[in-house]
């Protein structure tokens, strides 16, 4: 059995060009959004976001995460959406494998970088952030600690880790370096990230696919297959563009 899966980040209010992806992908079981819904918008632009996922495409399950530009306004707007993960972790099964539980957790904002948009913060409180989302997979179904956390995952965040193709913008790197280390230490099944309008990719690193879908904003996006196998998952993706 297969899933596919639709990948974006980037957004920044271009409704247009989202209807048009969401359009391209009917069929889709589920849809991971790398943050950056809105470009600076409040409540009314993060209502109008989210209200074309639910129009277009009502029965994919939504998974997101915020990014720096979306502003605390459209935060709290997005906390009232089940699928908003920032600090948070989620169980999904599997098409016909109601055995086979997804984690996926979630970090939005990106890197301090002189205060010059609304969600920035440190190197640090983005470790911070989803180390906790990590514990919060950690806990028993009583909330006592598990012995580890459950396998197999899928990492969301805004920021990409440092010194991937993810991470890339005119020849430099940009990203996370905690990010960068908590990726080796966790091992997911896929890291999903945006920010970096340049690093459009699809990269493996170690055990881990990497993709940063580019800007749905300029029509990018990437399609995402987790397929079970006897060994175990595997994932693959796919960039396209409208």
């Amino acid at each position: 059995m297969s899933d596919m899966f639709l990948v974006l980040a980037d957004i920044h209010g271009e409704t247009g060009r989202l209807e048009l992806i969401l359009r391209e992908n009917p069929r889709v079981k589920g849809i991971f959004v790398a943050g950056d819904l809105t470009n600076f918008g409040r409540e009314r632009e993060a209502e109008r976001v989210l209200s074309v996922f639910a129009q277009i495409a009502p029965d994919a399950t939504l998974f997101f995460i915020a990014g720096n530009c979306d502003t605390p306004a459209a935060r709290r707007f997005f906390e009232k959406h089940p699928g908003y993960l920032e600090q948070r972790c989620t169980a999904f099964a599997l098409s016909g494998a109601a055995d086979t539980t997804i984690r996926i957790i979630g970090c939005g904002g990106g890197l301090l970088h002189m205060g010059l948009t609304p969600f920035e913060v440190s190197d640090e409180e983005l470790e911070l952030g989803l180390s906790r989302a990590h514990a919060r997979c950690a806990q028993g179904e009583q909330g006592s600690a598990a012995s580890s956390p459950p396998q197999p995952l899928i990492v969301l965040t805004h920021t990409p880790p440092l010194d991937t193709f993810a991470d890339l913008r005119y020849m430099k790197h940009l990203g996370s370096p905690a990010f960068a280390s908590l990726l080796y230490d966790y091992e997911p099944l896929l890291w999903i990230c945006g920010h970096i309008h340049e690093g459009r990719s699809v990269q493996w690193e170690g055990r881990t696919l990497v993709i940063n879908p580019g800007p749905a904003a300029h029509g990018s996006y990437a399609l995402m297959l987790i397929e079970q196998k006897k060994q175990g998952l595997s994932a693959a993706a796919e960039l396209r563009a409208v």
